[in-house]
């Protein structure tokens, strides 16, 4: 627990005791924005959007442009603008390493330091580094950009998002969530124009399930995660699976595929990944229930016949005599 000043009447106020209540009341403040996030982090809603721009040249890494409002898992906020290579920070340009893969490209803020700035204020420092998808994140640490070695090295925008804490905070999260509602609805008529057809086993099973996402989805975005974006997904994936291993009728390719998807545990590393490829899945969902209609019920077995009566015995054929 942080620690007050003991104000007294008439103490000194030293540069000293005005830093340290500076410190306790920051300590207080990122102990309920810790709370508040209940240990997410990643980026923030702002009206200024997340920004960055590399410089990926041979052996380093440059951060050339970034405007970032993020949360710490520790509750530490990171509000850092770099703009034209201008900029406070001490190290915008980090070495490489080809023995690597991939790396993650994070920003670290260090509460305990702070500068000078120019018009007379004080501000935390950052600094730039780079992590193995092995390596811990630091608490005072938000991963910022993914870097792939395909014989040189890139950014990989397509399969890496920085974490947000809600979809709003970046608006490749919010097409997501858009795009899956899109295909919810689709398949919310498909499965009610079938509710009474062959495979109403099944539509009795999963309509309410993709009926409930879709609620979720398409009404609680203020507020919602990428890993509850990801859940909604697996719901929607999974209960498909699910509803057509109960149908008589029904047999489901890949459900093994289905299964699996649907158990992923959510992780910032990949989860803009396996969000797009789930989305995906949906699409496949939405075109076989197309198939639906072109089912026809299995012939029923034709009955066995009854077994012939056995011949009763010709009275005028019987032996009464003594058999010799």
């Amino acid at each position: 627990m942080s620690k007050r000043i003991s104000w007294k009447k008439g103490m000194r106020l030293t540069d000293e005791v005005l830093r340290s209540a500076d410190q306790c009341t920051a300590e207080a403040i990122s102990q309920s924005l810790m709370l508040a996030s209940a240990g997410r982090f990643g980026l923030l809603p702002s009206l200024r959007p997340f920004q960055l721009s590399l410089n990926i040249a041979s052996g380093y890494v440059e951060v050339t442009n970034l405007d970032v409002l993020a949360i710490t898992r520790a509750g530490d906020i990171i509000d850092c603008t770099i703009m034209g290579g201008l900029t406070n920070v001490s190290n915008t340009q980090v070495p490489l390493s080809n023995e690597e893969e991939e790396l993650f490209l994070i920003i670290n803020i260090h509460p305990d330091t702070w500068k000078d700035n120019e018009d007379g204020s004080m501000e935390p420092t950052y600094t730039f580094e780079l992590i193995t998808p092995q390596s811990n994140l630091s608490d005072h640490a938000v991963p910022i950009a993914h870097l792939i070695h395909n014989g040189d090295w890139e950014e990989d925008t397509a399969r890496f998002l920085p974490p947000a804490i809600y979809l709003s905070a970046h608006h490749r999260w919010e097409e997501l969530r858009i795009l899956l509602v899109d295909i919810l609805k689709s398949i919310h008529e498909k499965t009610k124009s079938q509710a009474q057809s062959l495979v109403k086993t099944a539509i009795s099973i999963y309509w309410p399930i993709m009926q409930k996402e879709l609620v979720r989805v398409n009404t609680e975005h203020a507020t919602m995660t990428p890993a509850m974006l990801l859940g909604s997904i697996q719901n929607v994936v999974g209960g498909f699976a699910i509803a057509c291993e109960v149908d008589e009728i029904l047999t489901l390719e890949d459900s093994t595929v289905f299964y699996n998807f649907a158990q992923i545990p959510y992780n910032y590393q990949t989860a803009y990944l396996r969000i797009k490829q789930g989305i995906g899945m949906c699409r496949a969902i939405n075109e076989k229930i197309d198939k639906f209609s072109l089912l026809s019920a299995p012939p029923k077995p034709e009955p066995a016949p009854a077994p012939k009566p056995e011949p009763k015995p010709d009275p005028r054929r019987s032996w009464l005599g003594k058999q010799i």
